[in-house]
């Protein structure tokens, strides 16, 4: 994949962040699927969290999810432990692969499974966060019938428009900046007899006045990610890291029986 010059770099500190994640392979009779994953020298019952890579780190070197973007790492570092201690698990989907295809599905269902049984974890707070690709296959998995998130964030994401009912299930944090043209928030003016596609804003505006849905969006200004951070419009995901206020919100939530 050919990254945009203004694509966001990983911190100095991200090196030192990466060792702190072990690796693992779950393989299923459809898909091998690699993971690192951060447990944390804490014995109490802790809330897990799914990160979701983009489609610049596809791969299998079981690496580039975490190495490439500060976003994988962000919760590992210590002062946010401290405010929020939990579990994360960090996949990489493969090459031609895509999130919320059956094989990656099942094969991040046995690795839920494995994981949540080696481990303390509150099964009520489980969590997942993804940017583009990452956050377009989150909001798939949301659509399933059988998902284990009590709440999440899909990052510069985008949606088809059916089984949006399946979305009341999980309270979601949307965010994306408005002038990206990558994944883009709005999918309006490219079809103009009706939406296919659902950009942030536009499945923000869709269902916002439905109370059924418990639903959030942060939306980035034009010129925001350019200005405050040097960044592609499309790299909102590096927002996250200043945004403790979407963090709180989401390490709040669980899951309602």
């Amino acid at each position: 994949m050919r990254l945009p010059s203004d694509w966001d770099k990983p911190s100095p500190e991200n090196k030192e962040l990466c060792r702190l994640f072990k690796a693992g392979i779950i393989s299923t009779g459809n898909a091998r699927l690699p993971y690192r994953y951060f447990a944390p020298d804490n014995s109490s019952k802790l809330p897990l969290v799914y990160y979701f890579h983009g489609a610049d780190c596809f791969g299998n070197d079981n690496e580039s999810q975490l190495e490439m973007h500060d976003a994988g790492t962000l919760l590992a570092r210590t002062d946010w432990q401290l405010h929020h201690p939990c579990h994360i698990i960090a996949p990489q989907c493969k090459p031609k692969d895509s999130w919320g295809s059956l094989a990656i599905l099942d094969a991040l269902e046995r690795l839920h499974e494995s994981y949540i049984s080696g481990h303390n974890i509150d099964k009520d707070r489980v969590y997942a966060y993804g940017y583009s690709a990452g956050g377009i296959g989150l909001l798939r998995m949301l659509k399933k019938d059988k998902n284990p998130f009590a709440a999440a964030i899909p990052i510069c994401g985008a949606t088809e428009r059916d089984r949006l009912d399946a979305l009341k299930h999980t309270p979601i944090w949307l965010v994306h900046a408005v002038d990206d043209t990558i994944v883009p928030a709005s999918y309006k003016k490219l079809h103009s007899q009706g939406l296919t596609i659902l950009g942030s804003k536009d499945l923000y505006e869709r269902l916002k006045d439905d109370p059924g849905y418990d639903l959030h969006y942060e939306e980035l200004p034009e010129g925001y990610m350019k200005s405050v951070y040097n960044a592609n419009p499309h790299c909102s995901w590096v927002h996250l890291s200043h945004c403790p206020h979407i963090w709180d919100w989401l390490f709040k939530q669980k899951r309602e029986h």
